[in-house]
Order: structure tokens, then C-alpha cells, then sequence
């Protein structure tokens, strides 16, 4: 090949090579401003996340209080009831002994 040619491509390839390389340094940069910007919104979103899962906590620990209150509650009503019932039974019972025979 002619000196005068190897130049010429020699010169155009080094061009290109640091026209391509240019490019992959904005592409690198881009990717690295993007990284970041995805960091910050796991960040945040892992931030958002904790919140949320401390408020359903704070909720789940003040419903189960109100239903073992309601349940006491409902218990107490229940064993009322039975205790009058059971009275009942056995008034209706002395009420039976007390009559004499037929």
C-alpha cells in the first residue's frame, strides 16, 4: 500500500476512534447519572414502604386490642346469659321438688 494512504486511514480511524470513544463517555455518564437517580428513588420508595408497613402494624396491633376487648366483652354477655338461664332452671326445678305428688 502507498505511506501516503496508510496515513490517511491511520488519521481516519484515530478520528473515529475518538469520535466513538467520546460517545461511550457520554453513554458511560448517562448511565451513571441514571444509576443515581434510580438509587434515589429506591431509596425513596424503600423509605415509603417502611412507613406504609409501620401504619398497617400500628393497625393491625389496634384492631386485634379491639376485638380482645369485644370478645371479653361478648364472653362476659354470654356467661351473664347462661348464669340467668341457669337460675332460672333451677328456681323452675325447687319451684317442681316443692309441689307434692300427684
Amino acid at each position: 500500500m502507498d505511506q501516503e494512504l496508510v496515513q490517511y486511514l491511520d488519521g481516519r480511524f484515530e478520528r473515529q476512534e475518538q469520535r466513538f470513544n467520546a460517545r461511550f463517555d457520554a453513554i458511560d455518564q448517562r448511565i451513571e447519572e441514571v444509576k443515581r437517580h434510580t438509587g434515589v428513588l429506591v431509596e425513596g420508595l424503600r423509605h415509603e414502604v417502611h412507613l406504609l408497613a409501620e401504619g398497617f402494624a400500628t393497625f393491625i396491633e389496634v384492631r386485634y386490642t379491639q376485638d380482645q376487648a369485644n370478645i371479653a366483652q361478648q364472653f362476659q354477655e354470654t356467661r351473664a346469659l347462661i348464669h340467668l338461664s341457669y337460675d332460672q332452671l333451677r328456681q323452675r326445678v325447687e319451684n317442681l321438688e316443692r309441689r307434692p305428688p300427684n
